[in-house]
């Protein structure tokens, strides 16, 4: 671990600390760790830029947050609170990485952020047979067009630059012709 970045991981610990014992000292805080612990990483993130903190902290909030709401319902709304939850801290792992332009949040946050929105939707829906079984298949197909149109489009932004891979070099450039 880099130096500038042990305080990240000793910042953690306090706040993971403070809301045990705040749980233990007042009862019924448990709802609210998560969401605490991924606050803490958020404010990291915002301090020291640390990617790692906002992957983190996006991911655990969001988690958190979803907890939170299914700690407070029940049924079928607190399973998909939880899904909904993670899918969309994911997405915002993905929108304030592309906002903060964080190389590391590029396109993968919002593969299982969708995936998890969805089965949430089903989830909440209570959708069962044969619209439930496309669903998933379908999600995964589209999901896959994305990032094949993606790579494309990256690939043609690469290449437009001038690229060092059209330099010569090639077997028909090696000069001189049959012996």
């Amino acid at each position: 671990m880099q130096r500038r970045d042990q305080w990240v991981g000793g910042a953690v610990l306090i706040a993971i600390g403070a809301a045990l014992l705040l749980g233990q000292l007042v009862g019924e805080t448990g709802q609210f760790v998560l969401l605490g612990i991924g606050l803490v990483l958020l404010v990291l993130f915002a301090v020291s830029r640390n990617p790692g903190t906002l992957i983190g902290g996006g991911i655990v909030t969001g988690l958190g947050a979803g907890v939170l709401v299914a700690a407070n319902t029940e049924g079928d709304v607190a399973g998909a609170a939880v899904l909904f939850g993670l899918g969309f801290g994911f997405i915002g792992v993905w929108l304030v990485g592309t906002l903060m332009r964080v190389k590391e949040t590029t396109l993968w946050p919002l593969i299982p952020g969708a995936i998890l929105v969805v089965i949430g939707i089903v989830v909440l829906s209570g959708a069962e047979g044969a619209q439930t079984e496309l669903l998933l298949p379908a999600l995964l197909i589209g999901l896959g067009v994305i990032v094949v149109i993606a790579g494309l489009w990256k690939r043609g932004a690469d290449s437009a630059g001038g690229g060092a891979d059209s330099a010569g070099g090639g077997a028909d450039s090696a000069g001189g012709g049959p012996t």
